[in-house]
């Protein structure tokens, strides 16, 4: 005989809620097979190296654009045994010129401490540089010596394949240390690709730590909060967690077997994945014991729970997984890299919530209500304040639409100030020494000495092509921007020539992506013509145009797929023309909002004492596009939660001004601990020091919070009082359309339960 009855439903369930009923069944397998599963593909994953991200300190990228077709053409035919790396190592000071005999041998003393560091590489120990530049050995116009005359360059090369200067570069290291400590009136610092990349991605993977650190013990405190119960707080950190890990080890499977993914994708995992896991469980979870509290017996409460809100989570998770997909319509790579990791994260909550919160569920019971925290765990609290609210803004509809969307809109005006571009080395934390390094260089040498243009030319007649290149050598320093002399190059394999000049200011400023499109129309298409070679022009300010280009062009097409996905989801859901609309307009309104903060804090300024933001003069260029996708994922969790409960109250016959109150009411308490553990992880975010991150952070946490409070409480019940009716209507060519029912049945009745088996009471 069973104590825990599972209900005799007459109707056939969705296989969802099966699954969720098989899972409670076979509690204890399941629970034990969960862990398995999510912790052995993180340290299977683990075993084969791990999440393999590409570098972070920029470079070409995913998108085959003009600018990277010239960058790899300039490496055609280079063998990967024998690429060589250069190291800068920038020796300045602020009480010791550089015409000071003290400065030169302190700069030559740093020489010859880097000379002496051994790097042992395929058994055999060696010199870590193959050779060092000194600029006070060598002529004047090698730009080594600073224009300012307050510091110096030492170049060196590294030589070897990418492993063989990756350990040269970790012998090099502390020996740079090592010199800024025996020189500390002295301004040492060293920029390279390996060395720099290394800093950045420590900084990343301590970011990574700290962010969950500071992240998990907020959410558990709102947890505490929104169930008054310990246990029942630690249930979706459980799940939450085990998604992460699960998640990780998709990627770095992904990554070892296929190409390298994006160095943010594993900070972007713990962004979405910790919320929406534990939105998910805070959603199934509170269904449960609501139930409970009914009198239903504990099998048939999770049937319950997984028919209702379980069904709606699987449906909000699909929704997000497909706005998310519809980022694969930009030709990036390495954006890929970062949906296939959010995805991730979805399916494994998504799963979890099948299989792991119903067994777990079922092995608690009403232990799940244990470690009651006093003055918390009343039930149903705050119903008549939201019901309140919401007839008061019923009241006065228009008002309220003005006010509130005034607001909203007030919020999202700076955008039309919004510049977008790609990160360089000032964008990360100041206290990396490559980006110090960076800085250095910016500021004592202002024609730049990183920076450059490259016009690149492959195939065509060679006389031809040879003739087109040197006209163009000399009208590039004639571009304003552009500093001379031009300097010629060949690849390894000769296929490809190029001329480069040097290039001033940053890779996002708008006056050298102008340089770009000058050279490009007015310089390269005339020499060029005639030639049949392949012509291609990159460099720094060239990549970052180009890239933001595709993703700008993208945009469109984000902005079309997205909306009309949730419209079509929308409306098969509620059969209803205006719902769908209404919630693209709100979601517009809440996402212009979250493009107008990031632009007012990171791009001029605001607030950035508090908040220790350095302004910058260009937004990330995928963040808005990411922003946009998620955000219209997610809204789908409180759209579809709020406006099930209203469509149920309609459909028994209540009026949509009642059943508004009766709806938000019902779901108010829930939506606003979801909303408030969504926006605290976001806001987490805002805490660390990768100012992509930050942004993104930043802009999810403001949508999120203005979608919970001006929009569910605000704008969404007095835009359904205006319309009425209207809310329900659907157009008659349309009612062919498949009905897709989110919430399945479960019902129970006394005579569900096996042999008269008692309803256990719930306990406090």
């Amino acid at each position: 005989m069973r104590s825990d009855p599972m209900p005799t439903n007459r109707r056939r369930q969705p296989w969802t809620v099966r699954v969720a009923s098989w899972s409670a069944r076979h509690r204890w397998p399941v629970f034990a097979g969960w862990f398995i599963v999510t912790i052995g593909l993180f340290l299977g994953s683990q075993s084969m190296g791990g999440i393999r991200a590409l570098s972070a300190t920029g470079g070409p990228g995913g998108s085959d654009t003009e600018a990277v077709q010239g960058n790899k053409a300039m490496g055609s035919g280079r063998a990967a045994a024998t690429t060589t790396e250069t190291m800068t190592i920038v020796v300045a000071s602020t009480t010791v010129p550089v015409a000071d005999p003290a400065f030169k041998t302190a700069t030559q003393d740093i020489i010859a401490r880097l000379t002496a560091v051994q790097a042992t590489v395929d058994g055999q120990a060696g010199p870590a540089f193959e050779s060092l530049l000194d600029p006070f050995t060598t002529p004047p116009q090698s730009g080594l010596y600073a224009p300012d005359g307050k510091a110096v360059m030492v170049t060196g090369v590294i030589p070897g394949d990418e492993a063989a200067r990756g350990t040269r570069t970790d012998a090099i290291a502390p020996a740079i240390v090592a010199i800024q400590q025996a020189y500390p009136a002295y301004q040492v610092h060293a920029i390279a690709d390996t060395l720099t990349n290394n800093q950045i991605m420590a900084v990343i993977s301590g970011d990574l730590d700290g962010s969950l650190k500071l992240s998990l013990p907020a959410t558990f405190i709102i947890l505490v909060i929104a169930f008054g119960a310990l246990v029942a707080s630690i249930v979706p950190l459980l799940l939450a967690v085990t998604a992460l890990l699960a998640a990780f080890g998709a990627l770095g499977i992904y990554s070892q077997m296929g190409p390298a993914v994006s160095p943010y994708a594993s900070q972007l995992v713990v962004l979405i994945g910790l919320a929406v896991a534990v939105d998910y469980s805070l959603f199934m979870i509170t269904r449960f014991r609501s139930e409970r509290r009914r009198g239903v017996p504990k099998m048939a409460a999770i049937e319950i729970a997984s028919a209702t809100a379980g069904r709606a989570v699987f449906f909000s998770g699909i929704a997000v997984m497909i706005s998310l997909a519809g980022l694969y319509l930009l030709p990036d790579e390495l954006f890929h890299s970062m949906a296939l990791g959010t995805i991730a994260v979805i399916v494994a909550a998504i799963a979890g919530s099948l299989v792991f919160l119903p067994a777990t569920l079922a092995i608690l019971g009403d232990g799940v209500n244990r470690g009651a925290v006093p003055f918390l765990s009343r039930a149903h609290e705050g119903r008549g304040i939201w019901a309140g609210i919401a007839r008061r803004v019923m009241a006065r509809p228009w008002i309220s639409i003005l006010v509130a969307g005034g607001v909203l809109v007030a919020l999202a005006s700076p955008v039309r100030l919004l510049q977008l571009g790609e990160a360089d080395l000032a964008t990360f934390p100041a206290e990396v020494d490559g980006v110090q390094a960076y800085l250095a260089l910016q500021e004592h040498w202002p024609q730049g000495t990183l920076m450059s243009l490259s016009v690149v030319a492959k195939g065509g007649d060679a006389a031809a092509t040879k003739a087109a290149l040197d006209k163009v050598a000399t009208a590039l320093p004639t571009v304003k921007g552009l500093s001379g002399p031009a300097t010629p190059g060949t690849s390894a394999d000769g296929t490809a020539t190029w001329v480069t000049a040097v290039m001033s200011g940053s890779q996002n400023d708008p006056a050298n992506w102008d340089a770009v499109r000058q050279v490009r129309s007015q310089v390269v298409a005339p020499a060029f013509a005639g030639t049949g070679a392949s012509v291609y022009v990159t460099g720094g300010a060239a990549y970052a145009m180009d890239d933001t280009q595709v993703y700008s062009d993208g945009m469109l097409r984000i902005l079309i797929f997205v909306p009309t996905l949730s419209f079509i989801l929308l409306m098969l859901v509620f059969r209803s023309i205006a719902i769908p609309l209404k919630a693209i307009i709100l979601n517009l309104l809440s996402t212009g909002a979250a493009y107008g903060a990031i632009v007012l804090v990171f791009q001029e300024g605001w607030l950035n004492g508090p908040l220790g933001v350095t302004p910058s003069e260009a937004i990330q260029n995928w963040a808005p596009i990411f922003i946009f996708a998620v955000l219209f994922g997610l809204s789908m969790d409180y759209e579809v939660f709020i406006l099930s409960r209203i469509k149920e109250d309609v459909d028994s016959g209540a009026s949509t001004r009642d059943a508004v109150a009766m709806g938000i009411a019902e779901t108010a308490g829930t939506v606003t601990s979801a909303a408030a553990i969504m926006v605290v992880v976001f806001l987490v975010f805002m805490t660390l020091r990768l100012v992509i991150i930050r942004e993104v952070g930043m802009g999810l946490a403001v949508a999120v919070f203005l979608d919970a409070t001006l929009i569910r409480t605000v704008l969404l019940p007095a835009t359904m009082r205006l319309l009425g009716d209207w809310n329900w209507y659907l157009p008659p060519f349309l009612r062919w359309l498949p009905r897709i029912q989110i919430e399945g049945e479960a019902t129970w009745d006394e005579a569900d339960a096996e042999d008269g088996a008692a309803v256990e009471a719930p306990k406090p």
